[in-house]
C-alpha cells in the first residue's frame, strides 16, 4: 500500500482513471454522529466541453458513531463497491 498526500492539481491530472466509487464523511454538530454519503457506479456526463459532473449509479446514508465509522466503510467498500 502506497499513502502520500497530494494537492488539488495533482487529482486533476488524475483523470485518466476510472471512478469506481466516491465516499463523503461529515459529521453532524447537534449529534456528534457521522454521516457517510457512498456511491458505487460513477459516470462521467460532459456538459458544453468544459463541464463535468460525476453521477453514481447507486447512492447510501450511512448514519453512525465515530467508532462505526470504519466498519460501516469496510463494509460497503466489501459488498457494495468492490464486489
Amino acid at each position: 500500500m502506497e499513502i502520500e498526500e497530494i494537492g488539488v492539481g495533482s487529482r486533476l491530472r488524475m483523470r485518466g482513471l476510472k471512478n469506481r466509487g466516491l465516499m463523503e464523511v461529515s459529521e453532524d454538530p447537534s449529534t456528534g454522529d457521522f454521516v457517510l454519503v457512498i456511491s458505487k457506479g460513477i459516470r462521467e456526463k460532459w456538459y458544453r466541453k468544459w463541464l463535468r459532473i460525476n453521477l453514481p449509479e447507486k447512492m447510501w446514508r450511512v448514519k453512525c458513531s465515530k467508532d462505526e465509522v470504519s466498519e460501516a466503510v469496510n463494509r460497503f467498500l466489501a459488498e457494495e463497491v468492490l464486489a
